[in-house]
């Protein structure tokens, strides 16, 4: 008997003249069912290339990635068109497609789960074994912004097209978010998407087809005589003095928080060179960030910083402050030691420029350090690939966001080349 109701469904690919020859496309599976005459056909909810469609035996090919699993909700779903049918029939009720469409959809709903927020939940539960923990923070605010976009409805990893993204875009917009914070959120999308596809989850590339590009705004820094202003400011306390060394410290060495305050007493080495009588100092630090190994120049200035706190108990070169608490009172340093020259801050709002006002002070943070350390260096005439090394920048980023930063060979160069 049970041989004698299978035959009642079929499933097979939804055919497109646009798909024709096409075998990497992922296509529709389609659910027909012939009964009394009639004939229902209606979409399972999930896609699959016809080169992992098995045509005979009507299921996915079991080498394909979670074939089995696909295998068996369409097993599920054909036993349940089949129990729909011959239930009613022996009550005596009146069958069509509506009716079996009814009940079908309660099975469907069991059987078809968002696999796409599924997936992408299981790569950001990987994730946190390799990543720091504001990485994945950033990680899952673009998740939970897109799912939101979705309003939870089902999506498939083939229905993340350029008009999708394009739209996408758009909401992140108006919700207030900025052209950049979009472009770090559509690139979150496209590296999960490719992490997908590697895994053989889905074999679309529509999604690389949009990208929101990034607009590098005016980088902000501490020029010399700013910074100097921050030297000359006497501390009231041995907070202040504790905060205001950690800042300059990144100002002279362009090290991210995270580098110089895990950085050990025992990583500051003297080096010698052949030929040169002079003793050079510097920090040997594995970045937190990228696991990469520098070495670190030191400034004097940035040694005179260690000096201070190189009879310490503990094992640190500086003191141990969090990130938050060194934003929130450099500002204060800041505003107290004079930083009010006007600072323009431009954000981009799709194809609107905005440009706001602020005093230097008010913009201080422990990045601004290491943007004034690139700053100041590339101003000195500093080549580009050294202040990569030195900072773990790559060089094509660091070219992209500092050639605009004013630099003395542009003028002794030009004017020296161009008398009259």
């Amino acid at each position: 008997m049970a041989g004698e109701i299978k035959k009642y469904v079929r499933y097979y690919l939804q055919k497109r003249s646009k798909w024709a020859g096409d075998m990497d496309m992922p296509r529709p599976i389609v659910l027909a069912f012939n009964y009394d005459g009639k004939r229902l056909c209606t979409l399972v909810g999930f896609k699959v290339a016809e080169k992992d469609w098995d045509a005979n035996k009507q299921r996915v090919k079991l080498n394909v990635k979670r074939g089995n699993q696909l295998n068996r909700i369409l097993e599920r779903l054909e036993d349940k068109v089949n129990d729909i049918y011959f239930n009613a029939r022996s009550e005596g009720k009146r069958v069509d497609n509506e009716y079996i469409l009814q009940g079908l959809r309660e099975e469907t709903n069991k059987v078809t789960r968002p696999l796409f927020f599924e997936e992408w939940r299981k790569y950001l539960d990987i994730q946190k074994h390799k990543l720091k923990k504001g990485t994945l923070r950033g990680k899952w605010a673009s998740y939970n912004k897109f799912f939101r976009f979705r309003k939870g409805k089902r999506i498939e990893f083939e229905d993340i097209t350029p008009e999708l993204l394009s739209k996408y875009a758009d909401y992140l917009l108006e919700i207030g978010n900025v052209n950049n914070t979009i472009h770090s959120s559509i690139k979150k999308l496209r590296t999960f998407m490719s992490y997908a596809k590697k895994i053989k989850l889905h074999n679309s590339d529509g999604y690389l087809q949009f990208n929101l590009p990034e607009k590098v705004g005016r980088i902000k820094f501490l020029d010399w005589a700013e910074m100097k202003l921050l030297l000359d400011y006497k501390p009231v306390s041995q907070f202040e003095q504790k905060v205001l060394d950690n800042f300059l410290f990144s100002c002279f060495t362009g090290m991210r928080h995270s580098d110089y305050q895990n950085l050990k007493i025992a990583d500051i080495k003297q080096h010698h060179f052949d030929g040169d009588d002079a003793i050079y100092v510097a920090a040997n630090v594995r970045q937190v960030k990228t696991d990469n190994i520098t070495v670190i120049p030191l400034l004097p200035m940035a040694v005179d910083i260690l000096n201070r706190y190189k009879d310490s108990p503990l094992d640190f070169a500086l003191p141990r402050l969090s990130n938050t608490v060194i934003n929130r009172t450099i500002k204060l340093i800041g505003e107290k030691a004079g930083l009010h020259n006007k600072v323009a801050v431009d954000v981009f709002r799709g194809a609107k420029r905005e440009t706001k006002y602020y005093q230097q002070w008010e913009l201080l943070t422990t990045h601004y350090g290491r943007r004034s350390f690139v700053s100041l260096a590339a101003s000195r005439g500093i080549p580009m690939h050294i202040i990569a090394s030195i900072t773990g920048q790559n060089v094509k980023t660091t070219l992209k966001h500092y050639s605009g930063v004013i630099d003395r060979d542009r003028f002794t160069k030009l004017i020296g080349g161009m008398k009259f």
